[in-house]
């Protein structure tokens, strides 16, 4: 199954995207703050110390001036700023639902998945990753239902044998090597996990 859909909703992991909005109007805001420290203080100086009239009148139509014209213009950009983080944010924020909804099929036992990302989203390493796992468990359970599907042959024939009253050293041997082969294949793939049999 692939997941390779063209997405159409920016707002996708809302906590995660939430806050990475709320970080980048709090990092503007900061600016902000900073910038008009630096602009309004000269003037703001000049209004509160003991400087002459002429120069407080200058100082105040500045101060007015500026007003009238900077808080328009800085709540357009916080707020342009805002938008473009959704859009940002949303080249992780895509691919980190598609891995989240990929795993979550993983772990309810469909291993057919393989995440397949846009080429400009974010986390493609990680896509990439999961999709080795994935295989790796594939193989993993195939060798498994092997080994299973060989025993239960072994345990059939065995059976048939101790009906039959025909089971003689050398097939019992057979037998017992056939299962010894097939335990340390399912040891093989156990310990690649680090799963102690």
């Amino acid at each position: 199954m692939h997941f390779f859909n063209k997405r159409r909703n920016y707002f996708i992991e809302k906590k995660f995207q939430a806050k990475y909005m709320l970080l980048t109007i709090l990092m503007l805001f900061s600016y902000t703050l900073l910038f008009i420290a630096i602009i309004f203080t000269p003037y703001m100086l000049t209004l509160y110390l003991d400087y002459p009239l002429a120069e407080k009148a200058e100082a105040a139509r500045a101060l007015l001036l500026l007003h009238a014209k900077i808080w328009p213009w800085i709540g357009a950009v916080i707020l342009l700023y805002a938008v473009i983080s959704i859009f940002i944010s949303h080249k992780v924020a895509g691919p980190l639902f598609r891995l989240k909804r990929s795993l979550a099929m993983i772990a309810a036992g469909n291993l057919d998945i393989v995440i397949r990302l846009r080429k400009w989203d974010d986390l493609k390493d990680l896509a990439e990753h999961i999709n080795l796992l994935t295989e790796e468990l594939r193989t993993f359970i195939i060798t498994l239902r092997n080994d299973y599907n060989l025993l239960s042959e072994y345990i059939v024939d065995l059976e048939h044998e101790i009906e039959a009253r025909i089971l003689d050293e050398e097939a019992g041997r057979e037998l017992i090597h056939k299962v010894e082969e097939s335990k340390k294949n399912i040891e093989a793939a156990l310990k690649k996990f680090n799963i102690k049999p």
